[in-house]
């Protein structure tokens, strides 16, 4: 079975090695979710491209964009407690906090390695992700 293709495999077979320069900030922004996937299921060889992820441009939006899905599933999965404490015999409501929880952790551990690799330059943070987070890579839709 052939290995699954990263979003930076895709970018670099249609774009070139420098496809990251002609890349808007809201491009980069919408494909995160794609990008966090890939990070999730191992796809993407940091060896091969970690110099995407020192780019400025990309790392800013990445974590942007990774931040805002952390806030909107954290809310989420507050309301849902809240929810659940009123009406506690809702059924499969555990299954959405469950999952919810799933989605709060992914994109709590990946935006503060993004942010680590911001700060010291050091992609070796991204290392190990798809390893902590395998449990979780099916909660990514």
């Amino acid at each position: 079975m052939a290995k699954p293709t990263s979003y930076i495999d895709s970018m670099i077979k249609s774009y070139g090695e420098n496809w990251l320069v002609a890349m808007s900030p809201e491009t980069i922004q919408r494909s995160a979710k794609r990008i966090v996937k890939d990070m999730v299921r191992g796809t993407i060889e940091y060896e091969k491209y970690g110099q995407y992820f020192l780019d400025g441009k990309f790392i800013d939006n990445l974590i942007v964009a990774i931040n805002n899905e952390y806030e909107l599933s954290s809310l989420h999965y507050n309301a849902l407690l809240e929810y659940q404490q009123n009406h506690p015999y809702i059924p499969n409501l555990n299954i959405h906090i469950n999952h919810d929880l799933a989605l709060v952790t992914v994109y709590q551990n990946i935006l503060s390695r993004l942010q680590a690799v911001k700060i010291d330059q050091n992609i070796g943070y991204l290392a190990d992700i798809a390893a902590v987070l395998y449990q979780y890579r099916n909660h990514l839709v």
